[in-house]
């Protein structure tokens, strides 16, 4: 095939039996599953050598193949350079990383047309890998538009494979810092919920018997007055799993509306916990999680990695409120 041929790989034991959308939709996390659906009926993905339908069930020793050569669906346009500042905290020939801040958008879409991530990254970078849709080069995995913190991207395409198989393989370790509103969590815990979308609001997930296995650990660093810091390190990529994981037992992340973490959820605490609550809900602007860290060996030199995020003024300004030194 021509493109991305390094992205073929062999069915393991774990996925036997699955869908071939849904193992392909979890071993690229940048692309959409209307995205891979459409690269299977396009006969851009092979089985064993042939085209085959979404629903297929592998066996294990089965060999998938895919075309990632760059998409021209009608509608979409390649992304365009912009001069936006892009804070770069490590890069070398294969990859870099930056700290993106809250209120960014990864990659173009529907609402977001431009002053994204990707807008930012083809104006100050002069090689990166074409990723599986026209508008999302370079992208590999992605952070919620109010998530601060760290992302890796691909400079090229041998490079977007091998970090979209660590990612799968979940050989990276991603480290989340953030605040949360609501019961004081365990010392340490490891939340395990599959996720799905909420059958009431598509824009939305929850944890159902229906969803994909999920699974966040957690340290508690520090408590006062209702409010926690916590670390994270989540096990698997499901879209809001942090978000929607704390808010099932009861802490959710501070100032995450679209999860229970606004102000109502602060007057639901003892009456003398309020006022420190709100101090901290002052601080923030969006959902208070900062992705701190990603530790993980490169793929090429094969170095152990620990890049991490510096944290923004918001995280600063709890902190000092808090009281404690930065996590």
């Amino acid at each position: 095939m021509n493109g991305l041929s390094s992205l073929g790989f062999t069915v393991a034991s774990e996925n036997v039996g699955q869908r071939l959308d849904s193992v392909l939709s979890a071993r690229m996390p940048e692309i959409s599953r209307s995205k891979i659906q459409k690269l299977i009926l396009d006969k851009r993905v092979l089985l064993n050598g042939v085209p085959v339908k979404k629903n297929e069930r592998l066996r294990q020793g089965d060999v998938v193949a895919i075309d990632a050569k760059e998409s021209h669906d009608v509608g979409h346009e390649r992304a365009r350079a912009q001069d936006i500042d892009l804070d770069v905290v490590y890069e070398d020939e294969y990859l870099l990383a930056v700290n993106k801040p809250a209120g960014m958008v990864v990659h173009p879409g529907k609402g977001n047309p431009d002053n994204t991530l990707v807008n930012a990254l083809l104006f100050h970078v002069p090689s990166l890998s074409k990723g599986f849709e026209i508008q999302r080069p370079g992208i590999v995995h992605r952070l919620d538009k109010d998530t601060s913190g760290i992302l890796l991207v691909a400079k090229t395409d041998v490079a977007h494979a091998a970090l979209a198989k660590m990612f799968f393989e979940r050989t990276m370790e991603k480290n989340y810092t953030g605040l949360c509103v609501g019961f004081r969590p365990k010392e340490h815990a490891i939340i395990d919920g599959p996720l799905g979308r909420n059958k009431r609001d598509p824009i939305k997930r929850a944890v159902h018997t229906e969803g994909k296995n999920a699974n966040t650990e957690y340290w508690l660093l520090h408590y006062y007055s209702g409010i926690s810091l916590v670390h994270f390190r989540p096990h698997t990529g499901r879209t809001h799993q942090i978000r929607v994981h704390c808010a099932s037992v009861g802490f959710p992340i501070l100032c995450d509306t679209l999860y229970g973490g606004g102000k109502d959820h602060i007057n639901t605490l003892a009456v003398l916990e309020r006022p420190f609550a709100h101090k901290l809900y002052k601080c923030f602007n969006r959902q208070a999680l900062h992705a701190h860290r990603i530790c993980f060996t490169h793929p090429f030199t094969k170095k152990s990695m620990a890049i991490t995020a510096p944290y923004p003024e918001d995280f600063k300004a709890a902190f000092k409120a808090l009281g404690v030194d930065e996590p």
